[in-house]
């Protein structure tokens, strides 16, 4: 799925401030992450591996565009000179999230299953809202060419 939603996520995204979808891919993580608590509620199996069916679906669309915001983003801020190492970084600090996660997700469901879900919503809401405050200090294309900084995105 992720593969097929990514071309008109691309499309939304270039027509959106960074900070802005940013802030819908929290809002899109934090809901899909709620969503997933009424599935031990539901009684029949076919009705529960529907909903986290969907709310898989939802999740990858807001991994769709936080991925196509993020890599532009950190492409932007690294200076030309330390671009490689810039990305790089991001990479890795990607890959070590997917080395981390299961093991602290599995810790936080041993603990308690459903603090993993308020937590991660929590967590991304959080996220969402100081990305707003950030506002200018994101760089944006779509902004600087609406003000006349830079040069317009091309419309995919």
């Amino acid at each position: 799925f992720v593969v097929i939603a990514q071309i008109p996520a691309v499309r939304a995204v270039t027509r959106m401030r960074r900070t802005y979808a940013f802030a819908a891919a929290s809002a899109i993580f934090a809901v899909s992450l709620l969503a997933v608590l009424p599935a031990t509620l539901i009684h029949t199996e076919l009705a529960a591996t529907s909903l986290l069916a969907g709310v898989a679906i939802v999740f990858a669309i807001g991994e769709c565009v936080h991925t196509n915001v993020l890599g532009p983003l950190v492409a932007d801020m690294a200076p030309a000179h330390l671009l490689g190492r810039y990305l790089s970084l991001y990479s890795l600090a990607f890959s070590i999230s997917l080395a981390l996660g299961p093991a602290i997700g599995g810790l936080l469901l041993q603990t308690s299953p459903d603090a993993i879900w308020w937590g991660g919503a929590l967590a991304a809401v959080l996220a969402g809202a100081v990305l707003l405050r950030l506002g200018g200090r994101i760089p944006d294309p779509l902004r600087e060419a609406q003000s006349g900084l830079g040069p317009a995105p091309e419309a995919a």
